[in-house]
């Protein structure tokens, strides 16, 4: 048992659609490249350390437990939209003053197309 499922779990969430498949490829060569060097090292590290391997393996896990507790920041529950908000890349307002504005434009389009359809209706 260990952290290596944890960076596919994580990265799925914490990018925003415009940069996910950036980010994805980047967290999926890494992983890949990690799993290679440890597979790699570790017959190596069984002859030079013996049992003490597996206190080594369980110090980086109680260590990465302790980092993804404390450092990394909660997704679950949010939407993919949120992410930039969670990760500081654009502030709260920000984000609901995009939105707003885009509601605003959507709104128009709605009640021109219908001023259109209104007008089609009469003639």
């Amino acid at each position: 048992m260990g952290w290596g499922p944890l960076p596919w779990v994580y990265v799925s969430d914490i990018f925003p659609t415009r940069t996910r498949h950036y980010g994805l490829a980047t967290a999926s060569g890494s992983q890949w490249l990690f799993n290679f060097v440890v597979s790699k090292v570790t017959p190596t590290l069984e002859l030079d350390l013996g049992y003490k391997l597996f206190f080594m393996f369980a110090a980086i896990n109680i260590g990465g437990m302790a980092t993804f507790a404390l450092i990394l920041p909660e997704t679950k529950g949010r939407l993919l939209e949120e992410m930039d908000i969670v990760f500081g890349a654009v502030s709260a307002e920000k984000r609901q003053g995009e939105i707003q504005k885009q509601e605003r434009v959507l709104d128009q389009e709605v009640h021109s197309q219908r001023s259109e359809d209104h007008i089609d209706e009469k003639v």
